[in-house]
């Protein structure tokens, strides 16, 4: 899948209340999901949850990524209106580790563990972040099993806000920088207002997870969906987009159902990757982009190599899918057969029992 780049923009967080849930909320451990609400009122944006847990809500303003630490359902954030109706999108609300709900005292004293790691990748240990993102590790980094750093140089102004954020080093280059640069644009320092800007440099490592080595290739035949893992995850509140990707060496065709959104709402909603045109490749592959046809003089289609493929679905709930080898006639024939008899069905109906082939599932 491309590499989706958040745009190198100030990020702007309220000091207090935002300070408060990272001493609170530890988001290192996500404990469930949720819903969140987001409103612009005038100077400030209004972030409402649906738990009275601690929650992290993701979301964009007229393309500005935000992230809000809400405690208690609810938070403010500073926001210097620009228009009149902002375009807001939610996505992501994840529900963290309450660390101080039943303890009130143990809100008081925060962590010393954000100094220490400041210190330990290089930072200002004098200038300690409110908020400090641990940057992700790009997918198509995981997929070659990449390693490498990247420094970041970036102003800290003495309203506590990131500026000028650029790449000062990268090995290798390009690879990660995307990833450092939107952890460091998420950062929030504490306001001061008698403090001169300050320049900071700071390292950032990448280290491929442990299991994040490439699947094999198989020669047997049937499904692959061991083969298909989920990359991006975007939330627009009334639906969320999943995009999948290929972990394995063969060519793969999908096919996805899902619960619906609008009119489709309860029902299952069913698309495939053969019906779209597209072939399931890993990502880097040669092939991507490039077109052939196939089939009989009656049935000849144009297929391109693609190294995404999206399942729209309705929030809070599951999607499944079957991955089939290009090659693999019986298998496509199989999961073709799968997806006619659930599009359409009630949700209440397990898409499992109308395959006659093993189908992967998440949610």
């Amino acid at each position: 899948m491309n590499s989706w780049k958040i745009p190198a923009l100030t990020l702007l967080l309220a000091c207090g209340g935002v300070a408060h849930g990272q001493y609170r909320c530890d988001c290192t451990s996500v404990v469930d999901t949720c819903t969140a609400n987001v409103a612009a009122r005038g100077s400030f944006l209004e972030v409402k949850t649906d738990r009275p847990q601690c929650a992290r809500v993701d979301y964009f303003v007229d393309g500005q990524p935000f992230v809000s630490m809400v405690v208690d359902g609810e938070d403010r954030q500073n926001w210097p209106a620009r228009t009149a109706n902002p375009k807001i999108l939610v996505q992501s609300c994840q529900v963290c580790r309450d660390n101080g709900a039943a303890n009130p005292a143990a809100r008081a004293a925060p962590p010393a563990a954000p100094v220490q790691q400041a210190a330990a990748n290089g930072a200002d240990a004098g200038l300690k972040p409110l908020i400090a993102m641990v940057p992700g590790y790009p997918a198509g980094a995981l997929l070659r099993g990449a390693k490498g750093h990247v420094d970041v140089e970036f102003t800290v102004n003495s309203a506590g806000r990131v500026e000028n954020a650029r790449i000062a080093a990268a090995e290798p280059k390009g690879v990660f920088d995307a990833a450092a640069l939107a952890a460091v644009q998420r950062r929030r320092y504490a306001e001061d207002g008698a403090r001169a800007p300050k320049v900071i440099q700071e390292r950032f490592d990448f280290q491929p997870p442990r299991a994040a080595s490439r699947a094999p290739a198989f020669a047997v035949s049937g499904p692959r969906n061991q083969c298909v893992r989920q990359d991006a995850v975007y939330n627009y509140g009334e639906m969320v987009d999943v995009g999948l990707i290929n972990a394995c060496d063969d060519p793969l065709v999908v096919f996805g159902c899902a619960q619906g959104t609008g009119r489709n709402v309860g029902r299952w909603v069913c698309n495939t990757s053969e019906e779209r045109g597209d072939v399931l490749v890993g990502f880097g592959d040669q092939r991507i982009g490039k077109r052939y046809a196939a089939g009989d003089a009656a049935t000849v289609r144009t297929y391109t190599y693609t190294d995404s493929f999206s399942v729209t679905r309705a929030p809070n709930s599951e999607y499944w899918w079957v991955a089939c080898v290009e090659n693999d006639a019986e298998c496509r024939a199989d999961a073709r057969q799968w997806t006619r008899a659930v599009s359409g069905q009630d949700a209440s109906v397990d898409p499992q029992d109308r395959s006659p082939l093993t189908v992967a599932r998440s949610y």
